[in-house]
């Protein structure tokens, strides 16, 4: 298998347990405050790949729109055993200033957070063991779309 091609692999494995969590979904996808209320989304992938999630970290022009975002970027990846094993793989959550506010008692960006945590850390699948949580810190895209980043590594080399 080329290199390259298996970051490519990773970016479809996150999408697709993204898009397998229909409560974050709903929470990407719904500007409304109570978006768990709201029906389950048909056939994530066309709705959200590439309008909300993004296998890569820039997101499209968002001065029109108030939108909810998660991209991504792989950083410092290195050969383990002659392939791309070792790096930083991280997700970006953005929205709209005006749609951080959920009914449930944490932000919107939060919830999101906490539920990509959930389905990532810990986890096998993306590299030769487990990701492990590096770090969050705040992304600011301009005055009116923010939110954090959170990193994970991929860890156990055995």
């Amino acid at each position: 298998m080329a290199r390259l091609n298996e970051l490519s692999e990773y970016k479809f494995t996150i999408i697709s347990r993204l898009l397998e969590n229909g409560e974050l979904c709903k929470a990407i996808y719904y500007n409304d405050t109570d978006f768990l209320v709201k029906p389950s989304i048909n056939d994530p992938a066309e709705k959200l790949v590439y309008d909300h999630i993004f296998p890569y970290r820039f997101i499209p022009d968002v001065n029109d729109s108030k939108k909810t975002f998660v991209t991504m970027s792989f950083q410092k990846f290195q050969l383990v055993n002659n392939s791309f094993k070792k790096g930083l793989i991280y997700l970006h959550v953005v929205t709209h200033r005006d749609l951080f506010k959920t009914d449930y008692g944490v932000t919107r960006v939060d919830y999101i957070l906490n539920k990509i945590d959930e389905l990532f850390n810990q986890k096998r699948g993306i590299g030769m063991g487990k990701l492990e949580f590096y770090e969050m810190n705040e992304y600011l895209v301009n005055e009116k779309y923010q939110g954090n980043y959170v990193c994970y590594k991929p860890v156990d080399f055995n």
